[in-house]
């Protein structure tokens, strides 16, 4: 059954291993790799680490997608300002495990964003017509030489305007 990232009521009920910090959401994306090494534990601090600018491909998205906000004169003013890894709540880190939270408009060309400085904030609902997002990246061993790299994202609607500007974004 092909689901385009929506979660039906049903499906969340047999849903297996949804995320702590949002067990409740309508849409979901995953994405996983294979990567080969002996130290599957070097992955998540590299993770952590990494810099969204760094990548060519992402920095050349982020630019279109706030393409409006240029036009208009509200840009980023400052790097803290710009979307990245850093505009998350870090929400649980383990060797194995990253989540990270967001809550905001994200169907807005400034996303909307609501400043969350821990998880207790993060755990508060979402305003009305706001979204609560959760990142979460895992690695699970295959073998002594591979493990695999799931990235997924969550997302939660709390009333029937969030639900409908997400799915159409």
């Amino acid at each position: 059954m092909i689901s385009l990232g929506f979660v039906s009521k049903k499906m969340l009920a047999n849903w297996n291993g949804a995320p702590l910090h949002l067990p409740d959401f309508q849409f979901h994306e995953k994405h996983s790799a294979v990567i080969k090494t002996n130290c599957p534990e070097k992955i998540m601090p590299l993770i952590k680490a990494f810099d969204l600018e760094q990548d060519s491909v992402i920095r050349a998205l982020m630019s279109i997608r706030q393409l409006p906000q240029k036009l208009q004169g509200k840009a980023p003013k400052t790097h803290d300002d710009e979307f990245g890894l850093q505009t998350f709540t870090l929400l649980h880190a383990s060797e194995l495990e990253l989540c990270y939270g967001l809550r905001g408009e994200f169907w807005r060309a400034d996303f909307g964003l609501e400043k969350i400085s821990n998880t207790e904030e993060y755990q508060q609902p979402a305003r009305p017509g706001a979204a609560k997002l959760l990142l979460r990246y895992q690695v699970n061993l295959i073998n002594d030489s591979q493990s695999e790299l799931m990235t997924e994202t969550f997302i939660h609607c709390p009333d029937k305007a969030s639900y409908y500007k997400m799915a159409a974004y």
